[in-house]
């Protein structure tokens, strides 16, 4: 039997009279059992002692659901209703909208220290407040014995949860990107958050207390240990230091098989000051963080409106693709080993200035013209349709030109083989992949720049237009964004003109098209795309529904080179674009998409490690022209299926992984293919490509 002690205030009229009324309720029953207890007697919250607390009956949780479960705990002051209520009314609201959909069964609750009659009547609207019993007030005061009791709470009635979560009130989470990374990492040895490195604290680096996630198992560490105040057993009990973030790294410091993962660039932290956080919050805030610090409540309801869900009954609509794991890797077969080496070099002297061109046709203007620069080789792969060899020089080689055989390589199919066996073996014949292999040529023949092109694309970039401090336009300051449209910036015929390979959902979203300002600070150049005049690079549904052929508006000297800051992306294809040697590593085509997905897929993948290491992408005015080979738009339009329906999510994971890939290129490489294939964006054969890739390179670079 339990007695609860209930105060209800009310204010009258104008006066303001506070009449209290006390009822003495009998409520009979177990206290696991309640949905509100109170004891006349304070004492910490445990299973024999529950006060204050309104607790879900643990049988109503769905037993037949199998998703782990994630139990939330939002630290609040009594006075803070205000940022309660915008959590409510936003960020929570999504987790209710979407509960049947998210990666984990949700439960979350505000702590408070101790009710108060304002605060009791908040529980009864909502029924979310656990009340710790906590006699400590002020900042910095035992927030490690709030901690230590939330966890307790946990371990006692949802003994089955996998994620404990901690976190201020002031925090705005972007409910379906932090599970779906959550759900990426868990494990029950988990400690994830933003790492903090205080240097004077000797267990750095550490998780800020402002948002903390543990494991199941370190959780069941925590609470089977004793939670000590006096005479301490330091390397047994808990100990707290005032703040929670150093008392949990405290506790936690004995164990040497935590999985700590440090999240800080998917972290905003301390937007102290309203005018800089309204400046920060933008239309694509969710696609490259998935919690904002110190939000404030205009923060908070600015960025639920522009993540909050767009729910659509399945029966008059399409499914959307998610980009989340859908399958695991499968064996795959060794690669060929009996290859004596991967690459092998052929007579042909080494060229600072490569272009390479696949192409089945007989010389196209582009190639004629290519093939007469006097600073620049040309390496044209050849496939099985190609004409031969003899033939397709004949018509490109001029007769008083006999030191055509020092600039020009015809590589043919044979000497494809025989060179880069490897690969050769990997890469289907009558593919636009074979490309790969004249990359790798130009590559083991020194090469310091290379001109990818096609065989309608006529015309190069001038390289002494990037010479170092150069000229250029870029996003101007607080204006960044994840995605960029640069054909606007450089006059596209109509208002909303976007690249082939620009996600759909974002092509009339002016937060896509910043503001930009000049700049000669010197940047590292990875890669520059020239767009092209005549019939520039748009997707199928762009010339179903526009006008083309139309021309830039932009000229080289009144628009200078636009270059996307780090953690901005934009699409560029393999029609017109100079690499510069330290990007040779990421050429590489896929080959398990279509052609018209290849080079899209390759330059958002490129990308992803340019950022990570400090290059640049930099888009042109038009230094060619297209002259198009014959295509069929509907067919054009099929093929391109992936890119209307999978590139927002592919920018999305890319600009979330990005500062992951630091250190082992090759390994990394690798890596990432691996996780595209479990996220359906290519197919098991481009494991394999990336793996022939990276050791073909590998042996070139050893060689050297």
């Amino acid at each position: 039997m339990e007695w609860r002690v209930h105060s209800v205030c009310m204010l009258s009229g104008l006066k303001y009279l506070m009449v209290c009324i006390f009822s003495v309720i009998l409520v009979i029953g177990f206290s696991e059992h309640l949905l509100f207890s109170t004891h006349l007697t304070w004492q910490p919250v445990d299973r024999s002692s529950v006060r204050e607390i309104q607790l879900e009956d643990r049988n109503s949780l769905s037993t037949s659901d199998n998703r782990p479960l994630l139990v939330l705990g939002i630290l609040s002051a009594e006075l803070n209703s205000d940022f309660r209520n915008a959590s409510r009314s936003t960020w929570l609201s999504t987790v209710s909208i979407l509960q049947d959909t998210l990666p984990f069964r949700i439960i979350y609750k505000f702590l408070l220290d101790q009710p108060t009659n304002d605060t009791i009547v908040e529980n009864d609207k909502y029924n979310d407040i656990l009340f710790l019993n906590d006699t400590h007030q002020g900042r910095a005061v035992k927030f490690g014995y709030k901690l230590y009791v939330w966890y307790k709470y946990i371990y006692e009635y949802y003994p089955d949860t996998l994620l404990a979560v901690k976190l201020d009130d002031d925090v705005f989470l972007c409910v379906p990107q932090l599970l779906k990374r959550l759900n990426e990492l868990k494990s029950t040895k988990l400690y994830y958050g933003k790492a903090n490195k205080w240097e004077t604290n000797p267990f750095a680096p550490y998780i800020d207390e402002m948002f903390v996630v543990v494991g199941k198992d370190l959780l069941e560490r925590i609470v089977k240990r004793k939670y000590c105040t006096e005479q301490c057993n330091k390397t047994i009990d808990l100990i707290d230091t005032n703040y929670g973030d150093t008392s949990l790294v405290s506790w936690l410091s004995i164990y040497d098989d935590v999985d700590f993962q440090g999240d800080n660039h998917r972290i905003v932290y301390k937007l102290s000051f309203e005018t800089i956080a309204l400046d920060h919050v933008k239309p694509l805030f969710c696609l490259r963080y998935v919690l904002c610090h110190k939000s404030s409540i205009q923060v908070m309801k600015q960025l639920h409106e522009y993540n909050k869900p767009v729910l659509v009954s399945d029966a008059v609509t399409g499914s959307i693709f998610s980009g989340d794991i859908v399958r695991t890797l499968l064996p795959m077969p060794s690669l060929a080993t009996h290859h004596n080496a991967f690459a092998i070099m052929d007579k042909m002297p080494g060229c600072d200035n490569w272009a390479v061109v696949t192409t089945i046709n007989y010389p196209t203007k582009a190639v004629k013209s290519m093939a007469s620069l006097p600073n620049w080789c040309l390496v044209i792969v050849a496939d099985t349709k190609t004409p031969l060899e003899s033939t397709y020089l004949s018509e490109i080689v001029m007769k008083n030109n006999s030191n055509y055989s020092k600039i020009i390589k015809y590589l043919s199919v044979k000497e494809q083989t025989i060179l880069y066996p490897l690969l050769s073996e990997i890469i289907p014949l009558n593919t636009f992949g074979r490309k790969n292999i004249g990359y790798m040529y130009a590559i083991h023949h020194k090469a310091k720049l290379i001109w990818d092109f096609d065989d309608d694309n006529d015309g190069i970039v001038d390289i002494n237009d990037f010479k170092k401090h150069f000229h250029y336009v870029t996003v101007c300051k607080h204006s960044q964004n994840i995605l960029l449209n640069p054909y606007p910036y450089f006059g596209g015929k109509e208002t909303r003109t976007w690249p082939r390979g620009f996600p759909l959902q974002y092509i009339k979203s002016n937060e896509t098209l910043p503001k930009l300002c000049t700049s000669r600070r010197n940047v590292q150049l990875g890669i520059v795309q020239s767009l092209a005049n005549n019939q520039p690079d748009v997707d199928a549904i762009y010339r179903m529904t526009r006008d083309v052929p139309f021309n830039f508006g932009a000229s080289r000297t009144f628009h200078p080179p636009l270059v996307l800051p780090r953690g901005t992306y934009a699409p560029f294809n393999a029609q017109a674009t100079l690499w510069f040697a330290p990007s040779f590593a990421y050429m590489a085509l896929p080959l398990s998409v279509n052609g018209r997905v290849s080079d899209i897929w390759r330059s958002y993948i490129a990308q992803c490690f340019l950022h990570s290491k400090n290059m640049c992408l930099a888009f042109s005015s038009p230094y060619v022209i297209q002259d198009r080979n014959a295509h069929d738009i509907l067919r054009d339009f099929n093929a391109e299926l992936d890119l209307y329906q999978k590139s927002k999510q592919l920018v999305e994971f890319l600009s979330l992984q990005q500062n992951s890939f630091r250190q082992y290129e090759n390994l990394d490489f690798v890596e990432l293919y691996k996780q595209l294939y479990t996220r359906q964006y290519i197919e098991q054969l481009d494991i394999q490509f990336a793996e022939a890739w990276t050791k073909t390179l590998a042996s070139i670079t050893e060689s050297a």
